[in-house]
């Protein structure tokens, strides 16, 4: 599910308006949640906003896992290279946005983005794959037996293939923006 998605979903599960959740958000019309609820891009500013106004977490909204272990220091490597990063993120590993493939999920390019390993991996989330060698971060659907990594930005870029020609590396769980 798309961030446009989950926004209009838990305002109906709140029971509130468009116009409602407007106003908490200290907009004068609903037109700006109209918006968003038909996928325009929106900055990171505003989703802790919606957040905060559909009393649920960023990281829900955004569909990133949430850490589940204590925050502690870790050497985190990065992966294909020999490199490690020293951060208080608990990852297996992290990898830079090689494009602006993932923008639409806040993800630019040259952001760090910590992952998990996980035996399974939930339709809807943001997940490095492996394919062809190739090293990509994408939104990951399942259709049956059908696996799509979506580029939401440019559909002539979605990649549609069966679980034999790509391997899961991991899920997101944060980033680290160069300032």
């Amino acid at each position: 599910m798309n961030l446009a998605e989950k926004v209009k979903k838990r305002r109906i599960e709140l029971g509130l308006s468009q116009d409602e959740l407007a106003k908490k958000m200290g907009y004068t019309s609903r037109s700006s949640i109209n918006k968003i609820e038909k996928g325009r891009p929106v900055s990171q500013k505003i989703v802790r906003s919606l957040a905060e106004a559909l009393d649920m977490s960023f990281a829900d909204l955004m569909g990133i896992e949430a850490q589940a272990q204590p925050v502690r220091a870790n050497d985190v490597p990065l992966l294909g290279t020999t490199q490690r990063v020293d951060t208080a993120i608990v990852a297996d590993f992290c990898l830079y946005a090689t494009d602006d493939a993932m923008r639409w999920a806040h993800i630019e390019k040259n952001d760090l983005v910590f992952f998990v390993t996980r035996p399974r991996y939930p339709s809807g989330s943001i997940v490095a794959i492996r394919h062809h060698g190739e090293i990509l971060i994408r939104r990951y659907h399942r259709y049956g037996d059908l696996l799509v990594f979506r580029v939401q930005t440019d559909y002539e870029q979605e990649l549609a293939v069966h679980a034999d020609d790509v391997e899961f590396l991991g899920l997101a769980i944060a980033l680290q923006r160069k300032l």
